[in-house]
C-alpha cells in the first residue's frame, strides 16, 4: 500500500509531466503560433520527473532557470488582469481575443504555481548541492543554441532574437550578449536565493 507522502509525489509528478507533454503536443499542433522549445515547457516536464523520482537536484536546476523570469511574468500578468492595460508586454499573448479559452492558456497558467510547487518539494526532499547553477546554465546554453539555430525569428522562442520586454531594445549581436549576461545573473541569483530560503526553512523546521 502506498504511503500518503508517496501518493502526493506521484500525483504532483504525474500532473506536471502531463502539463509538459500537453505543452509539447499543443506546440507541435500549432507550429504557426507556438514552438516546443520554450524553457517553460521543458522545465515543467523535468520538474515533474524530479518530483516523481524524488530528485531535488533536478527540480532545483529548473527552479534556478524559472525563478526570476517567472516573477516578471507574474507581475506583468496580474497587472494586466487587474487593470486591463499592458505593463511590459510579456503576457499580452494571453489576453488576445480568441486565445483566452485555449489549451495553450491553461498550460501557460503553470507560470503562477510552478515555482511555489518546486520550492515546496525542494524543501521536503532537501537540497543536496549548492553549485546547481552550473547545470542550470549548461541547460540554458544548450537550449539557447538549439533555439537560435533551429527556430524562426518570428517565433522568438525564449526571447533569443529580441527582448520579450518592451522597454529593452538592442541590436544583434549585442542583444545576445546581454541575453547571456542577464540570464547567467538571474540563474546565479536564483541559486543563491534558493540556498538562503532552504536554510531559513530548515531552521524554522527544527524550532
Amino acid at each position: 500500500m502506498l504511503k500518503k507522502s508517496d501518493l502526493i509525489y506521484r500525483l504532483f509528478g504525474a500532473y506536471l509531466i502531463l502539463i509538459g507533454v500537453l505543452a509539447f503536443v499543443n506546440a507541435f499542433m500549432h507550429l504557426d503560433s507556438a514552438i516546443p522549445l520554450w524553457f517553460s515547457y521543458i522545465a515543467v516536464f523535468l520538474i515533474g520527473i524530479g518530483v516523481l523520482t524524488k530528485n531535488s537536484d533536478l527540480i532545483a536546476i529548473q527552479a534556478n532557470i524559472l525563478f526570476i523570469p517567472y516573477i516578471f511574468w507574474d507581475i506583468d500578468f496580474f497587472y494586466q488582469l487587474a487593470t486591463g492595460n499592458a505593463l511590459w508586454g510579456i503576457t499580452d499573448y494571453f489576453f488576445i481575443i480568441g486565445w483566452m479559452n485555449s489549451l495553450g492558456n491553461f498550460i501557460t497558467l503553470e507560470h503562477i504555481y510552478i515555482i511555489p510547487v518546486a520550492l515546496g518539494f525542494i524543501f521536503l526532499l532537501g537540497m543536496k548541492r549548492k553549485d546547481l547553477w552550473k547545470f542550470s546554465f549548461l541547460e540554458i546554453a544548450i537550449i539557447f543554441l538549439i533555439t537560435f539555430f533551429f527556430s524562426s525569428k518570428d517565433m522568438n522562442a525564449n526571447c533569443v532574437f529580441q527582448s520579450c520586454i518592451n522597454f529593452i531594445s538592442l541590436e544583434n549581436p549585442y542583444y545576445q550578449i546581454f541575453w547571456f549576461f542577464s540570464v547567467f545573473l538571474m540563474v546565479f541569483l536564483a541559486n543563491f536565493l534558493l540556498i538562503f530560503l532552504m536554510k531559513k526553512a530548515n531552521k524554522l523546521k527544527k524550532e
